[in-house]
C-alpha cells in the first residue's frame, strides 16, 4: 500500500483515494498518519535528546494526560510550543478540540467495534486527520524542519569533567 518512498503530502493523497472506495480502511490509516506526524513533529522538533523523547513517546496513547500518564498535548508543550512563537498544539492544528471530540471518538468506534459510523462522520474524521497531518508538515517546514526526512540523532550532553 504505501512504501518507505512515500512522503507525507502523497500519503496524504493516497489515504483520500482510498476514501473514495472504502472508508474504514482509509479511517484508520488517517488516524495511523496523523499519529505518525505529530510524532514525528515532536521529535525532530522537541529538544530532548532522540532516544529519551523516543522513549517518553512509547507510552503515549491519548491525546491528553490520564492517570499521571502524559499525553500528545503535554509533551509537545513540553518539547515544542515552549520553543516557538504561537506553537501550542491548538494553535498548530486550529482544530484540536474538534480531533479530540469527534474525529479519535470516530475511530474508537472504529476501531473497537463500538457502534456504526455515520459515512459523514467517517468523511469528517479523515479530512480532521489528514488536515492536521498537512498543518504539522507546514508549521515543521516553516521551522526548516522536513517531517519526510531522516531523523538525526540529538545526543545527550555530556557531563563536564572535574
Amino acid at each position: 500500500m504505501f512504501h518507505v518512498g512515500f512522503g507525507s503530502a502523497q500519503r496524504e493523497a493516497e489515504i483520500r483515494k482510498i476514501a473514495t472506495s472504502d472508508r474504514t480502511t482509509a479511517l484508520i490509516l488517517a488516524a495511523v498518519h496523523f499519529e505518525w506526524m505529530l510524532k514525528r513533529a515532536i521529535l525532530k522538533l522537541g529538544e530532548s535528546p532522540s532516544k529519551d523523547l523516543r522513549q517518553q513517546l512509547e507510552d503515549v496513547f491519548r491525546m491528553q494526560s490520564k492517570n499521571g500518564k502524559d499525553g500528545y498535548k503535554e509533551v509537545w508543550e513540553r518539547e515544542v510550543g515552549r520553543r516557538f512563537k504561537n506553537a501550542a498544539l491548538g494553535t498548530v492544528l486550529g482544530k484540536l478540540s474538534r480531533i479530540q471530540i469527534h474525529a479519535l471518538d470516530v475511530r474508537g468506534k472504529v476501531i473497537h467495534g463500538n457502534g456504526t459510523v455515520k459515512k459523514s462522520d467517517a468523511d469528517e474524521a479523515i479530512e480532521l486527520f489528514l488536515e492536521a497531518g498537512e498543518k504539522l508538515r507546514d508549521f515543521a517546514s516553516k521551522h526548516r524542519v522536513d517531517l519526510d526526512a531522516r531523523l538525526k540523532a540529538r545526543p545527550r550532553p555530556k557531563a563536564a569533567k572535574a
